[in-house]
């Protein structure tokens, strides 16, 4: 089990933890266990692999166009623009 250690936690945050630990019959520890448990719950774990692609993903978007061809109308020559100062 992972240590966690809080040295500048507010002593008013601590008594109300203490209150709160009583009223649920409970230890300071195990109130502040099931306060955090809570809390991270429903909070998923975002991992590179999560961040990659999902399969299909191109397949699905660009390469998955059905409808009349794209086709890039010709552009004019690129313009002379002023120099930055």
């Amino acid at each position: 089990m992972t240590q966690v250690i809080l040295k500048k936690l507010n002593p008013i945050v601590i008594e109300k933890l203490k209150h709160l630990a009583q009223s649920h019959q409970r230890t300071l520890e195990e109130e502040i266990t099931s306060i955090l448990e809570d809390v991270t719950e429903n909070t998923p774990i975002i991992t590179s692999k999560s961040r990659d692609w999902s399969p299909g993903f191109f397949e699905q978007t660009c390469a998955g166009w059905q409808g009349e061809l794209l086709v890039r109308e010709p552009q004019p020559e690129a313009q002379e623009r002023e120099p930055l100062l």
